[in-house]
């Protein structure tokens, strides 16, 4: 009777111990940004039950092509004295927050804007198998960062693309983030009256819409 009611303990405490266990590790959260340096977000310590927050897959220079060679051929970087390839940070991440295309847009806005429709359009392609590529793997939440328009021109074009992205983002059930709107073209939310790139503000914006996203799922 003794080693029943032993066996019995020994099993409760195991369970119990295998319990709390689960319940702590699935608290924990694995943040990622790939892409440009619109997707890194400055105050990770504000997202919710942070593990780890990795963005060893950003660059500023990073154009929609860079990104997908580097999903396509499994590009690894080296940290630490550790080899750490894409497809591993993929699968490991359970929010991803993507924003790629920014220097796309502009270079070609800034260049020519001949045949801009069926540039989007090829972006989007592009896009859609990046897209298609994270979905390969399991993740709580994917966040794609939208387009925004800094000047008082192309209006229609930035629309266009928006539309375009936000279609294959929800295809996939992911959240699209329309930083168009939440920008609204307000100079605080730049470092430069005439460039892209993302003041402190700017970048405490985009925090701020996806805590209150991740609060809301």
């Amino acid at each position: 009777m003794k080693k029943i009611i032993l066996i019995l303990f020994l099993f409760l405490l195991l369970y119990s111990c295998y319990f709390i266990y689960n319940i702590t590790e699935t608290d924990k959260i694995y943040y990622t940004s790939i892409g440009d340096s619109i997707s890194i977000i400055k105050d990770s310590d504000k997202l919710e039950n942070i593990d780890e927050y990795n963005t060893i897959f950003t660059n500023k220079d990073y154009r929609i092509v860079d990104l997908l060679n580097t999903i396509k051929y499994n590009e690894e970087i080296e940290i630490e004295d550790n080899t750490v390839s894409i497809h591993q940070i993929l699968k490991k991440s359970d929010v991803i927050i993507l924003s790629i295309g920014m220097n796309d847009i502009y270079s070609k806005l800034n260049d020519n804007i001949k045949e801009i429709y069926t540039y989007i359009n090829n972006m989007i392609n592009n896009l859609e198998i990046i897209l298609s590529e994270i979905d390969r793997y399991d993740h709580t939440q994917v966040f794609v960062l939208g387009y925004y328009n800094i000047t008082n021109k192309h209006d229609d074009i930035y629309t266009y693309l928006n539309y375009k992205l936000k279609r294959i983002t929800n295809k996939y059930e992911y959240q699209f983030i329309d930083l168009n709107e939440a920008f609204n073209k307000n100079p605080i939310y730049f470092e430069k009256n005439n460039n892209y790139y993302l003041s402190n503000k700017g970048y405490d914006k985009i925090m701020q819409l996806i805590v209150a996203k991740l609060k809301n799922n």
